[in-house]
């Protein structure tokens, strides 16, 4: 035997036990409305249901989307640029004023210097970057302009960083 669990299905869902499920997921961590939602219905409970306890959930402010995608963008803006935190907050269903409006309160003031903090913790990555090899030193800055890019930012925040950082190689 290899030592792997095998898992049983969760049981459904009643409208009874759905309320005490939401409260025990968002005592756990924060979720959007929509992956509450998705979460109810993953277990069987029937949409009209799963609806009613994220109305009430709503309701008594237990779940509040802005709320949500704001602390969500304050928690990852060092590590990630706006696209990605846009994109990752559209994937947990967060509307897209929603997302716009927590980006902008959370403000794309220093996206260069969160980009350019971003590469000085990672600094080991990219030593080469300051060689005096050309070519080392370009592959070095390419890797490091995929990296910001893959984070999510935009690419003349990726320039402006990268010149903050180690300057022009000429």
């Amino acid at each position: 035997m290899s030592g792997a669990r095998s898992r049983k299905p969760p049981e459904p869902l009643d409208a009874a036990r759905a309320w005490d499920y939401a409260l025990w997921l968002l005592g756990r961590q924060a979720y959007s409305a929509a992956e509450i939602e998705r979460r109810l219905l993953r277990r069987k409970l029937p949409a009209a249901d799963a609806e009613r306890v994220v109305a009430r959930l709503i309701e008594l402010q237990l779940l509040d989307d802005e709320r949500f995608a704001t602390s969500f963008v304050r928690s990852r803006k060092a590590a990630k640029g706006p696209l990605a935190l846009r994109s990752m907050l559209r994937q947990r269903g967060v509307s897209e004023d929603v997302v716009h409006a927590a980006l902008e309160a959370e403000g794309e003031t220093d996206q260069v210097g969160a980009a350019t903090a971003l590469l000085a913790r990672q600094a080991w990555r990219f030593e080469a970057a300051t060689s005096d090899d050309r070519d080392q030193a370009l592959r070095a800055r390419s890797r490091a302009m995929a990296f910001l890019a893959r984070r999510g930012f935009a690419s003349d925040t990726v320039h402006a960083a990268l010149m903050r950082t180690w300057g022009d190689l000429d």
